[in-house]
């Protein structure tokens, strides 16, 4: 699998059903010109493991997932160069989740920026002594389902 690849951009979606087809044809392809058996469907292939199938990963999500990763990298670890590279070129002033994606952005914060809606529906900001909180507007509650304070502003 294209880990790396998939870990900084986001792959079309043709491109991994493409993929998806290949492993497919290793299990079901031809032998000798004959079709192989097909034992299972693809869906049951595709279960998790812990449910008893064989775990095969869903392309599309699996790149979501790796791209996720690295928005949280940004996020988790300022001091990192390629952190601060992105921090100055893109998101100097803004939250990363506020920022706009100018058009003339590289490849790699475009795909970032496709999924930095799932980091951001999964994350909830640290109080610490709440200078840089603003308690209407940012995601700080656990188990509340957006994070934000469902009462009423004053």
């Amino acid at each position: 699998m294209p880990v790396y690849t998939m870990s900084c951009f986001k792959l079309p979606n043709k491109l991994c059903k493409e993929v998806t087809s290949i492993f497919a044809n290793y299990w079901w392809g031809e032998n000798d010109g004959r079709n192989k058996m097909h034992w299972c469907s693809w869906g049951r292939l595709a279960k998790e493991k812990k449910e008893g199938d064989l775990g095969f990963k869903d392309l599309q999500n699996f790149n979501k997932a790796l791209l996720a990763k690295q928005v949280w990298r940004l996020i988790s670890k300022p001091n990192l160069l390629v952190s601060k590279v992105l921090r100055a070129k893109y998101f100097n002033r803004d939250s990363i989740f506020k920022c706009k994606v100018p058009k003339c952005a590289s490849w790699i914060w475009q795909s970032m920026m496709n999924v930095r809606d799932f980091v951001q529906n999964g994350t909830r900001k640290k109080i610490g002594n709440g200078k840089a909180t603003n308690i209407w507007e940012d995601n700080w509650i656990p188990g509340n389902k957006d994070g934000k304070v469902t009462s009423a502003r004053p």
